[in-house]
């Protein structure tokens, strides 16, 4: 079990509402244990769901792109908790294959398009310095916007700062999600 014990049901119509309002509207899986931990905060949680949904909503950045970005920040924090999830609900969605899911761990070369090569490389040197060189702003404004590279840097922390609070209070893998490779 996880390190904070999740809100229990019955729950009151605050905290199901709270809990309800996060995952994609056609999910079919219940709410995640994340989400029923988080619940136990809930002014902070429903910031945190504004920014998450916005991701999704809002966003300018082509969905593939957008969940190659989210599966390789998870998997540079070894956070199975959150790939788990993205790679059994979003990676179908956005076209991103269970082998390309599994890539993105083990480096395995599933022959990613040059864009995704830039992108992956540009995930990596953001986690690895915090920034991007002058060279892979260049890179990835061959087919980004400027909305979209900042959109991007916004994916990756905001899902860095989800893998940590997973990480944090070590959350098991739930039974609907990918396995983590190996």
């Amino acid at each position: 079990m996880s390190r904070v014990a999740p809100l229990a049901p019955p729950w009151s119509k605050q905290d199901a509402d709270g809990i309800n309002r996060w995952g994609h509207p056609d999910r079919t899986y219940e709410p995640l244990l994340l989400v029923r931990c988080l619940q136990r905060h809930p002014a902070l949680t429903a910031k945190l769901r504004a920014l998450g949904e916005a991701l999704y909503v809002d966003a300018t950045l082509p969905p593939r792109l957008r969940t190659i970005a989210i599966l390789r920040i998870c998997a540079l924090l070894e956070c199975a908790y959150e790939w788990g999830g993205q790679a059994a609900f979003w990676g179908p969605i956005a076209g991103v294959s269970e082998a390309e899911c599994d890539a993105l761990v083990t480096g395995a070369d599933v022959g990613w398009s040059a864009e995704e090569r830039t992108l992956i490389s540009a995930v990596d040197e953001l986690e690895a310095t915090g920034s991007w060189t002058e060279q892979t702003w260049t890179a990835l404004g061959g087919n980004l916007t400027d909305e979209q590279r900042m959109e991007l840097l916004i994916a990756v922390g905001w899902y860095r700062t989800i893998c940590t609070l997973c990480n944090g209070m070590d959350l098991p893998v739930e039974g609907w999600m990918r396995p983590w490779p190996g």
